[in-house]
């Protein structure tokens, strides 16, 4: 636990003085403050520092020590308090103690001691209020979490339901949306920096704000503004997106990744209804990112630019665009980052429409170039895009992974490779495998050799043992099936190479997964 902050309130100067020669760092604290009377302690919490123990005298001019206790309790609750009281205010003092006051030491008979079993009773009760008020805001925010997820699905919630948000009618709030753009498993690696992070933040405006995380990398926050100023509120959030933005950094040093994190800011409102409808506003925003997150900006706010749905003269243009560049790779590619990419900014087509057009050419292009089982990963990678920008990289790493392929091994070998794939239960010899290429027996040796650095037969068998172990795994086959299955109908002979290749026979292999 940190170091005590203790403030003394005391309108005698003598006993002030006394206890700032107490040997403070002996009790693990610090004192950070003195006051002549209660007016002035609460001046110093509000601008300085909250302390987290207050020493306080109990008769006092302007504000009296009993004063001081009730205001503390009502906007500080978690501070402990430690009453100087002569035996005539005893009186005063159990009032006090009812109060909330922890403890109380007679001025008369101040000793060191005395002090330093003060503040171990005062270090014990902050830890446990602490554990309390941690688990009572656990608590609220789940039930605000599940509730809010309501109402980003436009579910009505009961007029009960709404005490949970406590918005009162009359102050200012305002929600902010902040987006991760990064993939899953960058995202579970910094997951918890980034609650501690919102956590922290809440912590510091305890009375102002409150975090939700309702769905995946997407956090809400509902900020409470006093005399609606954007600047401060705007300062806040770019310094959590940059240290968002940091952390991400931390994780992955990937350019993509420079500019991950996006805000969207609601106007103020004050009631529930204020509420569904700053919900709606900053939705609007989470589709339009897909172009506007491209500008630079982090912080969003007011409607963005409408998106439009796809016609018939965009599927021409794409098309057009698209034929006319195809004649090589390096056409292909600068069109994609230069005039397609211009295009689609301009036009802000829908991201799933665009995606899905992209797509349905993509799969022609592919089959011409006779990469068709590519095609299923290059979908997955293409539908998981965030934004423009990602996406362009993903059509042109596709692309440019296909040509690397294809300088480096011929077309009728990537067929070669693919039927043997395709067709490990059936019998494979080197010259059913040239006949379907149309190729040599000895030139097909020697080429999938080099492609493959292992002889035809070696990459059947590695094929058909990969096979197995899968099935092995996965699947409640006997052996006998299973062997049949990777075209080794003779259980004997299966067995044997299954052994010869995992160390072990296929029974104790599937007993042990």
């Amino acid at each position: 636990m940190k170091k005590l902050n203790v403030l003394i309130v005391d309108d005698e100067l003598p006993l002030r003085q006394e206890l700032r020669m107490f040997p403070w760092e002996d009790c693990d604290a610090v004192l950070i403050g003195e006051a002549s009377n209660g007016e002035e302690a609460l001046r110093i919490c509000e601008e300085a520092c909250v302390p987290d123990v207050v020493i306080t005298d109990i008769t006092m001019p302007i504000m009296d020590g009993i004063a001081l206790i009730r205001e503390l309790k009502k906007r500080y609750p978690i501070v402990q308090i430690v009453l100087l009281t002569c035996h005539s205010e005893f009186q005063y003092a159990q009032e006090a103690l009812r109060l909330g006051a922890l403890e109380y030491i007679l001025k008369a008979a101040i000793d060191d001691d005395e002090l330093k079993q003060a503040m171990d009773k005062v270090r014990l009760a902050i830890r446990r209020e602490r554990k309390s008020l941690d688990s009572e805001k656990a608590e609220k925010r789940q039930l605000q979490e599940a509730l809010f997820g309501k109402l980003l699905h436009q579910q009505q919630l009961n007029n009960s339901d709404w005490n949970a948000f406590e918005l009162d009618g009359k102050s200012s709030y305002q929600l902010i949306r902040f987006i991760v753009d990064v993939p899953d498993s960058l995202y579970l690696a910094i997951k918890h920096r980034v609650q501690c992070l919102f956590t922290e933040l809440e912590a510091s405006h305890s009375d102002r704000l409150t975090w939700l995380s309702v769905r995946k990398q997407e956090y809400f926050v509902i900020f409470i503004v006093q005399d609606w100023d954007k600047e401060p509120v705007i300062n806040t959030i770019e310094d959590v997106i940059n240290r968002l933005n940091a952390m991400i950094r931390g994780a992955e040093k990937r350019h993509e990744y420079t500019h991950a994190v996006q805000a969207v800011i609601s106007e103020p409102f004050a009631t529930g209804d204020g509420l569904v409808h700053s919900i709606a506003g900053t939705t609007a925003w989470i589709e339009a990112l897909f172009y506007d997150s491209l500008e630079g900006n982090k912080v969003h706010s007011g409607l963005p630019v409408p998106l439009n749905p796809i016609t018939d003269t965009h599927v021409k243009e794409i098309s057009e665009m698209l034929r006319k560049s195809a004649w090589s790779a390096d056409s292909l590619l600068a069109c994609l980052r230069t005039e397609f990419f211009n295009w689609c900014v301009i036009q802000r087509i829908r991201p799933e429409q665009l995606k899905q057009r992209i797509l349905g050419w993509l799969v022609e292009w592919l089959k011409l170039q006779g990469d068709a089982e590519l095609i299923n990963p290059i979908i997955t990678n293409l539908m998981a895009v965030q934004n423009l920008s990602q996406m362009m990289d993903s059509l042109i790493t596709a692309i440019v992974k296909i040509e690397s392929e294809k300088s480096h091994s011929r077309f009728e070998i990537r067929s070669a490779l693919q039927w043997i794939r395709d067709n490990l239960k059936q019998p494979i010899s080197l010259p059913i495998i040239a006949e379907q290429v149309g190729l040599s027996p000895q030139y097909v040796s020697r080429l999938l050799r080099e492609e493959t650095g292992v002889s035809v037969t070696q990459y059947i068998t590695q094929l058909r043992m990969e096979k197995a172990v899968e099935l092995l795994k996965q699947t409640n086959m006997k052996i006998y099936e299973i062997a049949e299955e990777v075209g080794i109908p003779s259980y004997r002979y299966f067995t044997v190479m299954f052994r010869n290749w995992t160390g072990v026979p296929p029974t104790d292999y599937k007993r042990n997964t």
